[in-house]
């Protein structure tokens, strides 16, 4: 989830809680980082992490590879069945989404696109930054919304935008979204097309002047932040106890508190403006098609030379 203001109030509310079960210890890391050390450790027969919380593409990685292991909350039937896994593997915690922001005391209101072709036109060179979608050691969400907007606009309109990206409207590229918005604040670029809700509310909060740039056809893109157990966890009651207490409504209540994180209990908000609406009928990503389709969309992100 990244290390945010409130999520160590929600360790203590489970100590004050749960007083006798261990208390978790916070390892902050970038989701690629966290897949690997896991792995390195459980392959070494090393200890490792009991619970994961992250974005849910690798939520999604990490029960396909066999690393979290089956468990179902007590609480989850509170949940729309698309909040959880049918395998028992991953429940999610919070809503988060991926969209297109802005700095509003850099780009002028008629300067701010008001589609992709406005977005994909010379007037954009040297204004564009995104997560690096080819390169990136931090992880690939940028990728995943990129890849996403193809069904939302049709492969012509698609290939028109990273074609501009290939060429004129070539983007200045981040390893990690959090740098890519400290570079849209500092003026090195104007618009960031892979903006996480996580990085962007918490600049929003503490009042920096940044906005969505909201286009009917590049629409967030929402997502989920999704909790699992580790295999080798089974017997750790302390770790299945965690878990039950993040689906809690007390725990939910806490987690609408963190910027740049809805609850995804039904009945719960957030304690701010979230600014993008969602109901257990809205569209999650990824969805299976997207995990299908995203091996084609890198093959075209590298044929472009895009970084």
């Amino acid at each position: 989830m990244g290390l945010r203001p409130g999520l160590s109030e929600l360790f203590w509310a489970f100590r004050k809680r749960h007083k006798l079960e261990e208390f978790p210890v916070y390892l902050d890391d970038h989701p690629f980082q966290i897949r690997e050390r896991i792995r390195r450790e459980r392959e070494n027969g090393m200890r490792t992490a009991d619970v994961v919380l992250v974005p849910h593409y690798m939520a999604l990685r990490l029960s396909e590879e066999g690393i979290l292991t089956r468990y179902r909350p007590a609480e989850v039937d509170a949940y729309p069945k698309k909040f959880r896994d049918g395998g028992q593997r991953w429940s999610a915690v919070g809503v988060t989404f991926m969209s297109m922001a802005y700095d509003a005391r850099r780009l002028l209101s008629k300067d701010v696109p008001k589609n992709l072709d406005d977005l994909s036109s010379e007037k954009m060179r040297g204004k564009l930054g995104m997560q690096s979608l080819t390169a990136s050691k931090a992880g690939n969400l940028g990728a995943h919304y990129i890849a996403s907007l193809k069904r939302e606009v049709g492969s012509k309109k698609w290939m028109n935008l990273l074609e501009s990206l290939a060429g004129a409207n070539r983007p200045r590229t981040y390893d990690c979204i959090d740098h890519l918005m400290q570079g849209l604040l500092d003026g090195v670029v104007r618009i960031g097309l892979t903006v996480y809700s996580l990085a962007y509310f918490r600049e929003k909060t503490s009042g920096s002047p940044v906005s969505l740039l909201r286009m009917k056809e590049a629409p967030p893109m929402l997502t989920f932040t999704s909790a699992g157990l580790v295999g080798g966890a089974e017997g750790n009651r302390s770790a299945k106890t965690f878990l039950e207490f993040l689906l809690s409504s007390e725990a939910q209540r806490m987690i609408g508190k963190i910027a740049g994180i809805a609850p995804s209990r039904p009945g719960v908000g957030a304690a701010y403006p979230f600014e993008v609406k969602y109901a257990s009928g809205s569209a999650f990503h990824p969805d299976p098609s997207d995990l299908e389709e995203l091996p084609a969309a890198l093959s075209i992100f590298k044929r472009l030379h895009l970084p």
